[in-house]
């Protein structure tokens, strides 16, 4: 289906969002991915002009498709796609394909969830969140976000508000580089997630993220003793 760029802002270091206005209603689930393919762009590599992201907005929101991405640093350095978007004007026409992929919100609202995630990995959970928000879900819902800084952390005054406004929301945010936070700053470990979860013997954990990452989240959770059916995950390969 057919789109334009119409809106596009910084929301941490590094880290664009854009959306794209539809010209038809998209259908897809909160925490489903999409392909956006660029018409003509200024830059050009071997990569080509098509790459796959988690759309960040919920479905309610179905005539616009929000994504969110991390910038090299300079952009000069960068992918072609990512200059491009970057670059490209509002109104500039572009194309969404293959919306689709199996990391979902669960339907089951009485099994607690737990959401695990760092940096631009958050992008797919930022469709559940506004989701469960929008329609005042009540999911026994918790959420550990790993980032450097606040200054990194994409989404971060938008989730403190939700934090509030959700019910049975348990956000920990975890700042591993930051002199001035003064909450959680250590890496995943089974004692910090036995510190928040204290029945986390009954969670679904959901992880995304670099491969790195989700791995890591995945050998600690599978230490614990979580079972490989309470283990979703999400892979983002860079690009």
């Amino acid at each position: 289906m057919l789109a334009k760029l119409t809106n596009r802002q910084i929301i941490a270091e590094n880290t664009l969002s854009a959306t794209f206005s539809l010209n038809e209603v998209a259908d897809f689930l909160p925490g489903q991915f999409a392909v956006i393919a660029l018409v003509n762009p200024p830059y050009h590599d071997e990569k080509g002009s098509e790459r796959y992201f988690s759309i960040n907005n919920s479905p309610n929101h179905n005539r616009d498709i929000t994504i969110s991405t991390r910038l090299h640093e300079p952009i000069e350095d960068g992918s072609a796609f990512k200059r491009s978007l970057n670059e490209i004007p509002l109104g500039t026409e572009v194309e969404i394909k293959n919306i689709g992929g199996s990391f979902t919100l669960p339907k089951n609202q009485i099994k607690p969830l737990t959401f695990i995630t760092g940096g631009i990995g958050i992008t797919p959970f930022m469709s559940m969140l506004r989701y469960i928000h929008e329609n005042d879900l009540d999911y026994a819902l918790s959420m550990f976000y790993f980032n450097r800084t606040q200054a990194s952390t994409a989404f971060l005054d938008e989730l403190q508000r939700l934090g509030q406004e959700i019910r049975n929301f348990n956000l920990v945010l975890i700042m591993t580089d930051d002199n001035s936070w003064t909450g959680e700053k250590e890496k995943v470990t089974s004692e910090l997630i036995k510190k928040y979860l204290p029945n986390w013997t009954d969670n679904t954990f959901m992880t995304s993220g670099p491969p790195a990452m989700v791995n890591g989240v995945s050998q600690t959770l599978k230490d614990m003793g979580v079972t490989r059916d309470n283990i979703v995950t999400e892979s983002f390969s860079g690009y």
